[in-house]
């Protein structure tokens, strides 16, 4: 069915019907392509058979212009070769046999001026066969037909017959042909104009449900509409091609139909666009290449056109509905983008390098943003030339712009195309290699590392390399290549007495400072060395510069991590530090980082979750990479150690996540979801990492944090299959490390428990006593309650009588001091068991106590044991939930987000948000926001 087509075709039926009385007529129909001329002449013939009117069609073609009487034959050969003798002879008339041969191509075409005789000849012949049966002349494209046939049907309306001979022509708008004289001397005879408008935004609707096999949302409906003006060309094109892609027309598909470029429609309008005469195809060519920058001027100047040829080549083009309507100082812009691919397609490789280059010029010139220079160039083949330097400028500019608007990827696009035009072992390409190392460290930390390497050789002095140096992120979990930190040695000690001078220089000497002792965690004598160099800044070390507080940073992470300074000093140097730095990406690219662990080792969290949460989300809105894996890694661990397991869970599997995407691995992300496996004892977690910890032999691992979170896990998960052996020997080769590195503090690496355990199971008592003194007079002489309280619950647990429980009693006292909420329910169940055994009656309200802290941590086991004990039922789930809704319900309460959700459950996004959604159904809740306490009034939170 033609869809908003009736007017016409009415039309067309009331010339038929007129026909009889009043002789022969013409209806012309124009429209722009795509409108459905050709579609309208194709629903003729059955108007034309209700009416017994006999069809005479011909399809006229730009290559065929110069075969005389091309679409006369094609009108009238195929019903003179059927029709019988007697007709033919009749139609035909006395002397007819030159005509037959012409319409029959026997002859040659004949000279001009034998045409006049022909053209009465013609119009005889077509009132002769209207004479019998009516006629209905159908001429498609009559703008492209050959001039003799033009002039005859020209002819025929100037002079109608009185028989009923019906001519219906099509014509483009806009095209060059449709304005010629013959053309418009065919139009001047009284002829009847029909012009095709877009459809409506109904008619689309329809289009595009007829396209999917089913009705489109509102949304996705008005989309198509504005994209495809109402063209039924262009949306039909475009609804077969996202249906053919699997996409279903609802609203968050409708960005589709603005973007998509049918590949068949676009063959066919690189085609129509490609024989259209000068000067549309050079006005669309350029158009294409500026796109939105397309101004007058720099159109004219691109497309190599007066002022006269822009104006006749936009309106053309906008009448043929390549452009969107508009007129006076509307900008010139293509309907939708598969017109901007075909123009483009019309050009060849070398000429499309040409104008994208010329393009970049006239923009450069015109003083346009760099970006959009840049997007010329990026496209273009690189040409080392002399004018290189202005190339190389532009593509820096365009890499500073993209990262100002959180675009890192296309700065590094940028400034590697740049690197392509710089020279090859000039100065030029070391501050391009400096520029790309900057964009890299954002997304890709390693090859950032790496092209500072190559630009460090390039750069003439000391100030200049050490600058460059800086824009590698410090290994602040991590151990840096080997190259990379004799680099920093080499410069640190190249720039001389000059770095203890004030300015700038000072500054980048204290930040390389920083990055040197970062690069080398295990150097012997580091630790005591940081601790040296931080009693000589003084109790009140500088703070007023970023480079200042980077180094200080270092130096109090050492000194805790070699438990030589006060814990009410460290936390009091590290708030200073942190109250001075705004939460911005950019500190993950700085030692800052350590300040999370100082923090979480004195168990003084103060405002650093807050802090982490703004930079977290900070990171995320510019797509900072390293940044979200390091503030992440941060931020799960500062959870966990406050108890909010679940929230600490899903930041370290998302970190986990974002780095494996990018690289093999990321030492702060398996750090983070390491130790939160260790710290919920969770076996399948554990495997997990151990299966793709690609963590070389204990030996070979230099770095501290990886190698005892590796250790560490091995050693819980023999622990686990009571391989107590394996487990101890971990365990002690943790210790061994920790130890043989200055690593003194038991915050830090708590192996002493685990060691004892171990110790306790074998039936070595004195071992595990031992151990656990130790850790205590340790914990005791740094003072974060979390550690202390650690090694009281354990060393109480492995105590028996009454001392074992005034051990857990302490525990629990200095604990309720402690942001460790985890640890806190572990030393209530724990002491809760003991009280049990013994009939004490408050072991009733610790275990109580115990478990609702268990659960608001999000460890249902330990909760679950708490439970048992006391005797009572278990709370009932939800009514109506099964299991797994209620397993996928409490994560979802709890904030994990549906991918950690099944990443954790191994089923896929799509069966979570099938099981929450029953779940908002049965509890009667609208989102997330009510889940929590819907579960705590059914009795299951």
């Amino acid at each position: 069915m033609l869809l908003e087509r009736d007017t016409e075709l009415r039309a067309v039926a009331g010339a038929l019907d007129t026909a009889a009385a009043h002789g022969s007529s013409l209806t012309a129909v124009t429209g722009a392509w795509g409108t459905g001329r050709t579609e309208l002449l194709n629903h003729l013939p059955p108007l034309a058979e209700d009416r017994h009117v006999r069809v005479l069609r011909a399809d006229a073609a730009r290559s065929e212009r110069e075969f005389a009487f091309g679409v006369v034959r094609q009108l009238f050969e195929p019903v003179l070769a059927q029709a019988a003798d007697a007709a033919r002879r009749r139609w035909l008339g006395p002397g007819g046999e030159t005509l037959r041969s012409v319409i029959a191509e026997e002859t040659p075409a004949l000279e001009a001026g034998t045409h006049p005789r022909l053209w009465r000849e013609l119009r005889s012949l077509a009132a002769h066969m209207a004479a019998d049966t009516p006629l209905l002349i159908v001429v498609d494209d009559a703008h492209w037909a050959d001039e003799p046939s033009l002039r005859w049907l020209a002819y025929l309306a100037k002079r109608p017959v009185a028989r009923p001979v019906t001519v219906v022509v099509t014509l483009a708008d806009g095209d060059p042909g449709a304005g010629t004289p013959l053309v418009r001397d065919l139009l001047a005879t009284g002829s009847r104009v029909l012009r095709l408008r877009p459809l409506s935004p109904e008619g689309t609707r329809t289009l595009v449900e007829r396209s999917f096999g089913e009705p489109p949302d509102d949304a996705f409906a008005r989309a198509c509409h504005d994209a495809c003006g109402g063209n039924p060309m262009v949306t039909t094109a475009v609804g077969h091609t996202l249906r053919q892609a699997g996409l279903r027309p609802v609203a968050e598909h409708g960005e589709r139909a603005v973007r998509v470029s049918p590949p068949v429609l676009r063959e066919r309008l690189t085609a129509r666009l490609g024989q259209l005469p000068s000067p549309l195809p050079e006005f669309a060519r350029a158009l294409a290449v500026l796109g939105e920058q397309a101004e007058p001027e720099l159109l004219a100047r691109l497309a190599e056109l007066d002022a006269v040829g822009c104006r006749a080549a936009e309106r053309a083009l906008r009448a043929l509905g390549v452009l969107r309507p508009g007129a006076g100082s509307s900008a010139p812009a293509f309907r939708h983008p598969v017109f901007r691919d075909a123009a483009e397609e019309t050009l060849t490789v070398e000429e499309l390098q040409r104008l994208l280059s010329r393009a970049a010029v006239l923009l450069l010139r015109a003083g346009h943003p760099a970006e959009q220079i840049a997007a010329r160039l990026m496209v273009t083949a690189p040409s080392p030339s002399p004018d290189a330097p202005w190339t190389v400028t532009v593509l820096r500019a365009a890499a500073d712009a993209a990262l100002d608007r959180g675009a890192p990827e296309d700065a590094v696009r940028f400034l590697r195309r740049a690197l392509q035009e710089a020279s090859t072992e000039g100065e030029d390409r070391a501050v391009v290699l400096v520029d790309l190392a900057g964009a890299e460290r954002v997304t890709d930390p390693w090859m950032a590392a790496r092209h500072i390497s190559q630009a460090v050789s390039l750069l003439p002095s000391a100030e200049q390399r050490a600058a460059a140096l800086l824009r590698i992120s410090p290994p602040v979990f991590d151990t840096a290549a080997p190259q990379t930190v004799e680099l920093f040695r080499e410069v640190f000690a190249a720039l001389g007495p000059g770095r203890a001078t004030g300015g700038a220089a000072r500054e980048v000497a204290l930040r390389l400072e920083a990055r040197v002792r970062c690069a080398e965690p295990t150097a012997p004598g580091r630790l005591a060395d940081s601790v040296r160099r931080l009693a000589e800044l003084g109790p009140e070390p500088g703070l007023r510069t970023g480079a200042e507080r980077e180094l200080v940073a270092v130096l109090l992470h050492d000194a805790v991590a070699a438990g030589r300074i006060a814990r009410e000093d460290a936390v009091r140097l590290a708030r200073r530090i942190l109250e001075r730095e705004p939460a911005v990406p950019e500190l993950s690219h700085t030692t800052l980082p350590l300040l999370a662990i100082t923090l979480v080792a004195a168990d003084d969290l103060a405002d650093l979750p807050a802090w982490l949460e703004a930079l977290l989300a900070r990171a995320v809105e510019q797509k900072a990479l390293v940044s979200q894996v390091i503030t992440g890694t941060e931020l799960a661990l500062v959870r966990l150690w406050s108890g909010d397991v679940t929230r600490a869970r899903a930041l370290a599997l998302e970190a986990h996540r974002l780095a494996g995407e990018r690289w093999e691995a990321h030492t702060a992300a398996g750090v983070a979801l390491a130790t939160v496996a260790i710290e919920t004892v969770d076996p399948q977690l554990c495997d997990r990492l151990l299966a793709q910890d690609s963590a070389p032999a204990y030996g070979d691992v230099t770095d501290v944090y990886r190698s005892v979170t590796h250790r560490m896990l091995r050693g819980v998960r023999a622990y686990q299959r009571r391989d107590d052996a394996t487990a101890l020997d971990h365990f002690l080769a943790c210790g061994r490390r920790l130890e043989r590195d200055g690593w003194h503090n038991p915050a830090l690496g708590p192996w002493r428990a685990w060691a004892a355990l171990a110790h306790r199971r074998l039936g070595d008592a004195r071992a595990a006593e031992d151990l656990m003194g130790e850790e205590g007079e340790r914990a005791r002489a740094w003072g974060a309650p979390a550690a202390l309280g650690r090694a009281l619950r354990v060393h109480g647990t492995l105590t028996a009588g009454e001392r074992g429980k005034s051990l857990l009693r302490e525990a629990v006292d200095v604990l309720w001091g402690s942001h460790h909420r985890l640890e806190l329910a572990r030393a209530l169940v724990q002491l809760g068991v003991r009280e049990s055994r013994e009939g004490d009656p408050r072991a009733e309200s610790r275990l109580r106590e115990g478990a609702a802290l268990a659960d608001a941590c999000g460890v249902p086991a330990l909760a679950a044991r708490a439970r048992a004990l006391l005797g009572g039922p278990a709370p009932d789930p939800a009514p109506g939930l099964s299991s797994v809704q209620l397993t996928v319900a409490g994560m979802a309460a709890r904030g994990l987000p549906n991918g950690a959700i099944a990443d954790e459950l191994g089923v896929t996004r799509r069966a979570v948000e099938k099981h929450l959604t029953a779940v908002y159904r049965k509890l009667a809740v609208r989102g997330r926001p009510e889940l929590a306490g819907a579960l705590r009034m059914a009795g299951s939170g």
